[in-house]
């Protein structure tokens, strides 16, 4: 196993072009990304046509909570011009017991926002449902109210959530593209016949399967790890210190990655073809698992069913569940364990049918 592990780290060594690139690609996609996240922010205009100008100045005051997302105060005519104009995409009208947005064209970060609008401002009414209805100032009141205040800051934004999704799945996307492209050269030993010539050598097929598998396992744990130090030490966003289960999570998936390479090698027959392949198959992945965009603007149910299948979804949803909510190892076995799943469907058909290939 050692001698096959450190024979791809020579190769490596002498043809270092393909993984240079996609780490190089994913530094600089991360890292622009993550300083554009960062720097952006979002301006909502917000007017009322009932609420008082003192009104409407507290509503402000409270929502500006949150600084990703600043809100500002106009009126309705210059809200509706400016919208008109294509100057602004829309604006928020506040009434005293409900909202309202004003739209005027598609923007992938108005789902985000309306889900963190419905999230404040439900909160905010029933905070003003209390106090209208217990105007006294007993204590029960009082902590009530603070429980729901507090509850209201600490729950993950839906827009830091948008962020961590969008960076997060760039790291893991570009690790996926180069775990499989480095296992093109498994298809190429199969064509010159290298890999029938190591099956049928004293080395245990076992060694064999995972002096490559641990190969890439390692390479793509040093990108996502890379990724994660761009992310926390040079952008300054914070990851969380729920490292287990992170960890556990990051492994499971890097797992079903590898294995889905495998079964990917298995299936395609020339290196030229996998080339064509691996852009579609990872592209399209990341595109359906919500590492593009989030899949609450996604409404067809079949695309959704199909989503569920793949292992960068779950292992995606898995790490924002560990940096936003921090659960034990315990909490997150349903992602893990899909994760793990998938792998050992993908490995056992991949190993499967190369066998079937080399007898052949």
């Amino acid at each position: 196993m050692l001698n096959v592990f450190m024979l791809q780290w020579k190769r490596l060594i002498k043809q270092p072009l393909l993984v240079l690139l996609f780490i190089g690609l994913t530094v600089l996609f991360v890292y622009f990304m993550g300083g554009a996240q960062i720097n952006s922010t979002v301006k909502i205009p917000v007017y009322s046509e009932t609420l008082t100008e003192a009104e409407l100045t507290d509503w402000i005051e409270r929502l500006n909570k949150d600084a990703s997302i600043i809100f500002e105060p106009t009126d309705y005519e210059t809200a509706k011009e400016d919208i008109r104009m294509n100057e602004i995409g829309f604006a928020l009208e506040l009434e005293e017991d409900t909202y309202r947005i004003l739209a005027g064209r598609q923007d992938e970060q108005l789902p985000v926002i309306e889900q963190q609008l419905n999230q404040i401002l439900t909160e905010q009414f029933r905070l003003e449902e209390v106090r209208k209805e217990f105007p006294t100032s007993e204590i029960e009141v009082k902590d009530f109210i603070t429980l729901l205040e507090s509850q209201l800051v600490e729950t993950g934004s839906a827009q830091t959530q948008y962020q961590l999704q969008i960076l997060v799945g760039m790291a893991f996307y570009f690790s996926v593209y180069t775990i499989l492209f480095l296992q093109i050269s498994l298809v190429e030993e199969k064509r010159m016949g290298t890999w029938n010539r190591l099956i049928f050598s004293p080395i245990s097929k076992t060694k064999l399967y995972l002096g490559h598998l641990s190969y890439y396992y390692l390479v793509g744990l040093v990108q996502i790890l890379l990724s994660f130090y761009i992310l926390t030490n040079l952008l300054g966003i914070d990851l969380g210190t729920n490292y287990l289960p992170m960890a556990a999570i990051t492994l499971a998936f890097l797992f079903a990655i590898v294995s889905l390479g495998i079964l990917i090698t298995a299936l395609v027959p020339s290196p030229q073809s996998l080339q064509v392949v691996i852009p579609i198959i990872t592209t399209s992945m990341a595109m359906l698992s919500g590492a593009f965009w989030p899949l609450e603007i996604v409404s067809n149910r079949f695309l959704l069913f199909i989503a569920e299948l793949m292992p960068l979804k779950h292992g995606l949803q898995g790490l924002i569940d560990a940096i936003l909510y921090e659960p034990s190892i315990s909490e997150l076995l349903q992602p893990i364990g899909i994760l793990l799943l998938m792998g050992i469907l993908f490995m056992g058909s991949g190993i499967n049918l190369m066998e079937r290939v080399s007898k052949t």
